[in-house]
């Protein structure tokens, strides 16, 4: 399998990050929004997204995001993203998987792959850069 690059994000959250621990530990969940850019070749544009993640007893987060990108052309595709943000000395590393669908013909190619992502998020303000490439299959 080769990787080929997409796209990066640069996230943020436009309000509160909402945590709940309502068992006791460090488990629990959380919830937020905000918008972002997306820049890259084959895709680019604005978006909007939601993430409702859990939380591991770690301090892990386990993103659940889910928005759209509204292209120049204002075409709209559709994005998932899920994963693992584990916290160390440089803030959260995050390890995700990410799918994209759309109904615009120049982009309804990425409705039959799938893509990695890999970046950080700032844990004090909250903002992500995330590299996202496709899985191609090795030729």
């Amino acid at each position: 399998m080769e990787l080929t690059p997409l796209c990066s994000l640069a996230l943020r959250y436009d309000g509160p990050f909402h945590l709940a621990r309502p068992y006791g530990g460090e488990s629990g969940l959380g919830w937020g929004s905000g918008d972002g850019t997306v820049s890259g070749e084959r895709l680019a544009g604005r978006i909007r997204w939601s993430n409702h993640p859990s939380r591991r007893g770690d301090g892990a987060m386990l993103p659940n995001v889910r928005g759209v990108i509204t292209t120049e052309s204002e075409a709209e595709v559709f994005l998932e993203l899920s994963g693992r943000t584990v916290f160390d000395d440089a803030g959260g590393r995050q390890l995700l998987f990410a799918t994209f669908e759309s109904e615009d013909p120049a982009h309804a190619w990425l409705n039959a792959v799938i893509c990695v992502g890999e970046g950080r998020i700032d844990p004090g303000t909250l903002e992500a850069r995330i590299e996202i490439s496709v899985c191609e299959p090795s030729t």
